[in-house]
Parts: C-alpha cells; structure tokens; sequence
C-alpha cells in the first residue's frame, strides 16, 4: 500500500492545518491497514471451505442454473396465486430467511397423514376458544401388540356343504408380522432369545412368551426360507467366481464356525462346529469356477484366486519398510494391469511370478530375526501359482474384501 503521507513534500511549512491533514490521514492509513488485515483472515477462512481436500458437505453451496429455474418457476407461480404482477417488489424482498422457502414440504422429512387425530381442549366456565394451531408427532403405540380375535363364520351351501371365508391366519397363536418382528430382533440385531423374551414381555406384560417361543419361531421361519436360500445359493453357483471365507463364532457354547460364500448379487452363509473342507465341498458341491480366498487349506480343491490383500497385511507386520513398498507397487500394477491388452497382461504375470517376488522373498528370508519376514516369505511363496488369475481375467478380483466385509456382522455379534 502507497503511504499517502509522501504526497507532502519535506519543504513546505508545517501550518496547523497541514499538521491536522497528516494527522488524519495516518488516521486513514491505520483503518486501511486494519481492513487489509480483516479481508485477508475473512479470505484464509473462506479457503477452509474451498479448497481441493474440502468435503462436499462443507462446500459452499452455489445457485445453479437448474435451482435459479427453480426458484423463477415457484415465485412465478406464487405471484399468479397472489394477484401480484411480476417482478413486483414486496416489503421483504432482498431480506434472507433460513430454511426453506414459503411452501416449500420441507428438508427431507417426509410425514405421512395422520391416523389418528387427537383434540387437546380445556372445559370451565369462562374460557372462549378464539384460535387452534397443530402439531403432527410420529410415535410408537403403548402397546404395540395387539390381541385379535378372529371369528370365522361357517355356511351351508345349496349342496348342503359347509363353507367358510378363506382367511390368511398362522397356524400358532402368533401372527405373520409378531414373527417377522422376532426373526428380524434375532438376525438383524443380533439379539438372542432370552433378550427378545425380556423384550416382548417389557411391553407386553400378560403375553406369556419365552426365549423357547422365540427360538421356536426363528427355527420355523428358517425352514420355511430354505427354498429361498438355496435358489439363491444356486445362483452363488453359476458365477464365474466366488468369495470364499470363514471366521470363529461359539454355536450353543461349542466352538463352531460361520462360512460365507458370495458373488457381488448373491450371499449364502453356512455355521457348522466344523471347520474342514466338508463344509465348502457341501455347500458348493463340485463348482468349477474360480475361489476368491486366503490361504486356508480347506480351499485348496478349488480353481483359486488368491487375497492379494491378506497377503498385504503379512508383508506389512513385517515392517521392512522398502519391502512393503515394493509389494504396495507390485499390487497397485496388478490392479493397474486389468485394464491393459492381453499380452501386456501376460507379460506382466511372466516379469512378477519369475523375477520380481523371488527377489522380494528373497529379501524377507535376510532378516533372519524376523519371525514374521519367514512367514511370510513362505505364503507369498506357497501363493505364487494362485495370484494371476485376476490379472489374466479382469472381471475376477485381486481381493476377498467383500466376503469380509459380509462376515463383519458376524465378528460384531461375537464381540458384543
């Protein structure tokens, strides 16, 4: 900023007057300086919200074309409501208001029409009602389970036989939606049966319901999906290829284990105490197309593509820094490699498998101290022959991310 002081030459005389001017005008000078300051922390503040690494959530919202459209269209329509001529001034216009504009049903609350209407009134001498105002609330019923009786009438016909309506009724004393309700507390939630029991009871005190009654019913409703779940395990199948995976899981205080077998539409699980390759080979029976798997032996019958990133995890705990950088290169350009022509992709697998990972677990096998660089040295090793097939045909992945993503839920109810 140019001092506005050097204006005034040196030689002429300092009068009052002069004296009150420079005055003054370091005066100015000083609130300039102090707004400059102002506007650029105002800017810094503005970048934190407009900036390459800013989330969508916290950018500026900008009045696109489309919304400018919008906003004509609804004030058009208003202003034909109104009578008003277009373009009209009113007293609030230029004002802001927060929130949506007049009219508008809301930011992203839908409320359905009531079922119930509930009137709030006061009775006594001396009171007038002069005005009303409403109040919509979304609540759960006291008693949520409701007792029905259902009466069936029974007729006689022309013929002299006895017929009655057809009605859609259970063949306990639970109805269709109770029993959804329990399923859903059990596989959904995770909640065992005696919490369901503590459940049901807490809002229905004179249900005489039981941690039996709800294994009960979710046993039923298994057996009823079975069909369901094996069209869809038919279809897990028929693809190409299949995430294959397993973690712990106690099954009525025993040991036990759940399996999961899916495609990118399709998820079959199967819990078994057992953890041999009985399980797989009984689920899948003799599938012919290409496991997505980790190293675990009970996979081994099976066309497999072996978890590039499990195999990651093993070279990270080994923490030998340049060689987890060259497995984290190796992987991204087999990843990177998908994309490529078929004799660039063959001749990728060729430089890797032949060259590039001996020279890698050749150095995991210095570190002689290092437990973990032996071990895996050995898997990457024992993997070798198993972890190109994803890079010969692209639509299979490197990965079995999904099938652990799938057992995630599974791991969380075992913790809790």
């Amino acid at each position: 900023m140019i001092s506005l002081t050097t204006s005034f030459p040196n030689c002429l005389p300092v009068c009052p007057r002069v004296a009150e001017l420079k005055e003054r005008i370091q005066e100015l000078e000083l609130k300039l300086v102090i707004k400059d300051g102002r506007i650029e922390e105002l800017e810094n503040e503005l970048r934190k919200h407009d900036n390459p690494h800013t989330p969508s959530s916290k950018k500026r919202k900008e009045k696109t074309d489309r919304n400018r459209k919008k906003e004509e269209t609804e004030r058009d329509k208003k202003e034909e409501e109104t009578g008003k001529e277009k373009g009209s001034e009113t007293e609030d216009e230029g004002e802001r208001f927060p929130g949506k504009p007049e009219g508008s049903n809301g930011g992203g609350i839908s409320i359905p029409d009531p079922d119930d209407v509930k009137h709030h009134r006061l009775e006594g001498d001396g009171l007038e009602e002069v005005d009303m105002r409403e109040k919509t609330v979304i609540e759960l019923l006291e008693n949520p389970f409701r007792v029905v009786k259902h009466v069936i009438h029974v007729y006689e016909d022309e013929d002299g036989q006895e017929v009655e309506p057809e009605v859609d009724l259970p063949e306990g004393i639970y109805g269709k939606r109770l029993q959804a309700f329990i399923t859903l507390l059990r596989g959904t939630c995770g909640a065992s049966h005696e919490k369901i029991e503590e459940l049901v009871r807490q809002i229905r005190p004179d249900l005489s319901f039981s941690s039996t009654t709800a294994l009960n019913i979710t046993d039923n409703i298994s057996k009823q999906l079975g069909c369901v779940r094996q069209r869809i395990l038919e279809k897990v199948r028929q693809n190409k290829f299949v995430h294959m995976d397993e973690t712990p899981l106690r099954i009525d205080g025993a040991n036990g284990w759940v399996w999961v077998f899916a495609t990118e539409q399709n998820v079959a699980y199967e819990s078994s105490r057992s953890r041999s390759k009985e399980v797989p080979k009984r689920v899948m029976g003799n599938y012919g197309g290409t496991g997505v798997v980790d190293g675990y032996g009970a996979y081994n019958d099976y066309t497999r593509q072996r978890d590039w990133e499990h195999l990651r995890r093993e070279v990270r705990d080994t923490k030998i820094e340049d060689t987890v950088t060259h497995y984290h290169e190796l992987y991204d350009r087999a990843k990177k490699m998908k994309e490529k022509p078929p004799p660039e992709r063959e001749k990728f697998i060729q430089k890797t498998r032949y060259s590039e990972f001996p020279t890698l677990i050749a150095k995991l096998r210095e570190n002689e101290g290092n437990k973990r660089a032996a071990k895996a040295a050995t898997k990457i090793e024992n993997a070798l022959p198993d972890m190109f097939r994803g890079v010969r045909d692209p639509d299979i992945p490197l990965d079995n991310n999904h099938a652990e993503r799938l057992l995630r839920k599974v791991v969380v109810h075992r913790k809790l």
